[in-house]
């Protein structure tokens, strides 16, 4: 039975925010593709985000919606009862993978120097999305690795995982050093994790800026919510859901503001239901054989068909399908200590370490596991809490010893390239003190030059005035003496 909950009236509205989520330049940056480079792209399991048309992203229903979310539920909570996104809703809207390899960026990851390709340093692992648009500029046509390396980071940086500063962890190359494995990850959860990062860190710490994959979260709430719900298009049953949707039409918030509050129970779709083309997509196929990993009970199920409705509403904080897991660590103004995105459809009667990591995307924040822990008990939910790493706990500590050593090795280089720097440095700072004191003694030497000839100036000047004074004496003298010599 769905509750009806109102928000709490003490808390403040955020307010209108910024982005910079950008799908026009997303499409822009598709338009110049060759049909070649297109192939590419869709082998490394993207190809669906470049069927996208043009949608104007409303930024007055996303910020009605998103002043509606509740960051302990991890749910929207409407008058009719609560609502909260799935793994369906991304392998559904976007037709990306939710199964398969967790997203990790981890502190221990690997510094390649395919990093170094993109000017990136060790301390500090981060590339802008300005400097990715040049790069592909001036790939233009050329549809080799580098290029589908670059185009995925650029789509990460103003599609998938825009943040605050522009720029984009250079950590993904680690996940795209090998092209032909990209396809192998569950980027879909990786994008749910992040959406879900940003919608609680705007109602908890009522940020400004919000991330995130904006216009996934605008054809979640079409697909869900009967407020502002443009017109569908013909090809209403084929993946990505996203192209199957009209531009949506502008209001004022105040006109959100209302229909939200004046939300009933028909407006909203509880549970989405497959169409028959989507049944047969390897996406959505590959998320009911996890699934049915997870909860035995449907392998008796002869058929897609038959599965149940997908149920996206939220007993005490949690999805009563499947236990949503998300816990992205809190990151700094530059969000450079921010670690990984990813997401673990866990079932309540898991049991063993291992048996989870054998299953879909799992990811793993070791420092926030007490709090996850608390969480479960508090909630009244019965949650599984399983903290996964890639390998045992032994193997997992020999990789990190091994990965810091080469870091230590890779730092003790830098420090020694900085310290013949250094010494240059050094030289040329002398060399130019050194300058100076020459120049001081030359510049001293002229003013002593100077103050000689202005005396040697002034002595010729005295001696020239005693000269004309002699001349006109004797002149005067001459004169005296031939006029007596006349008058006599």
């Amino acid at each position: 039975m769905r509750t009806s909950m109102v928000q709490n009236p003490g808390v403040k509205s955020v307010g209108n925010f910024s982005t910079r989520f950008s799908l026009p330049s997303f499409l822009k940056r598709v338009k110049k593709l060759t049909d070649s480079q297109k192939d590419s792209i869709s082998r490394t399991g993207f190809g669906n985000l470049l069927l996208i048309q043009t949608q104007m992203l409303s930024k007055n229903l996303l910020v009605e919606l998103m002043e509606r979310w509740d960051y302990e539920k991890r749910a929207f909570v409407l008058p009719p009862g609560e609502i909260t996104i799935s793994l369906w809703d991304v392998a559904l809207i976007l037709g990306l993978r939710v199964t398969g390899n967790p997203v990790l960026l981890r502190e221990d990851t690997p510094f390649l120097d395919l990093e170094r390709e993109y000017n990136v340093a060790l301390w500090n692992r981060k590339i802008t999305v300005a400097s990715l648009e040049q790069r592909l500029d001036s790939l233009a046509e050329t549809n080799n690795e580098d290029f589908v390396r670059s185009f995925l980071l650029y789509m990460f940086g103003t599609f998938l995982f825009p943040n605050t500063n522009g720029k984009i962890d250079s950590r993904y190359v680690y996940l795209l050093r090998d092209i032909d494995k990209v396809n192998s990850f569950a980027w879909g959860a990786a994008i749910l994790a992040d959406v879900f990062h940003w919608l609680c860190r705007r109602k908890k710490e009522k940020l400004q800026y919000v991330g995130g994959c904006l216009i996934f979260l605008q054809i979640w709430c079409f697909e869900h919510i009967d407020i502002a719900r443009p017109c569908l298009l013909n090809y209403r049953s084929m993946l990505p859901r996203i192209c199957n949707w009209e531009s949506t039409k502008s209001h004022h918030r105040q006109w959100f503001t209302t229909k939200f509050k004046e939300l009933e129970t028909n407006q909203i779709v509880w549970s989405l239901e497959l169409t028959s083309d989507e049944s047969n997509s390897d996406i959505i196929k590959e998320l009911i054989v996890a699934e049915k990993r997870t909860w035995p009970d449907l392998n008796t199920r002869s058929s897609v068909d038959t599965l149940p409705p997908i149920d996206h509403t939220v007993t005490s904080g949690y999805q009563s399908m499947g236990h949503l897991i998300v816990d992205l660590e809190a990151e700094s103004e530059s969000e450079s200590n921010r670690l990984a995105y990813g997401m673990q459809n866990l079932s309540s009667d898991a049991v063993s370490l291992r048996e989870t990591v054998s299953g879909s995307s799992a990811c793993h924040y070791l420092d926030k596991e007490k709090e996850l822990t608390d969480h479960s008990q508090t909630s009244g939910a019965n949650v599984a809490i399983l903290i996964s790493s890639d390998d045992d706990w032994e193997d997992d500590l020999q990789k990190k010893r091994q990965t810091l050593e080469e870091q230590i090795v890779q730092l003790k280089n830098k420090i020694g390239d900085l310290t013949r720097e250094k010494k240059i440095l050094k030289n040329q700072l002398f060399s130019s003190l050194k300058f100076e004191q020459q120049n001081k003694k030359l510049m001293d030497e002229i003013e002593n030059l100077l103050q000689e000839n202005q005396q040697l100036s002034e002595s010729t000047n005295r001696l020239v005035t005693r000269l004309e004074k002699l001349v006109v004496d004797e002149i005067t003298d001459t004169l005296d003496n031939e006029s007596i010599e006349n008058n006599l």
